[in-house]
C-alpha cells in the first residue's frame, strides 16, 4: 500500500471529488480525515471506509469559518 503509515486530511470529503480521493486514500492504507459541512454524508463516507477496513474520522469543517 502506498500510503500507508500517512494520513490524509480531505476537505470537502462528503461528496463527489473529495469522497472518491477518501476512499482511494484509505484503499491505499492511509488513515483519513474527512472534513466537510454535510455531516450525514461525511458520516456515511467514514462508515463505508470503515465496513472496507480502512481507519477514517468524520469532523464537521467549515473551511470559510476561521474557528474551524
Amino acid at each position: 500500500m502506498r500510503l500507508e503509515g500517512k494520513v490524509a486530511i480531505i476537505t470537502g470529503g462528503a461528496r463527489g471529488q473529495g469522497a472518491t480521493e477518501a476512499r482511494m486514500f484509505a484503499q491505499e492504507g492511509a488513515k483519513v480525515v474527512i472534513g466537510d459541512v454535510r455531516d450525514e454524508l461525511g458520516m456515511q463516507v467514514e462508515a463505508e471506509i470503515r465496513e472496507l477496513g480502512g481507519e477514517a474520522v468524520y469532523l464537521h469543517l467549515d473551511v470559510t469559518n476561521a474557528d474551524d
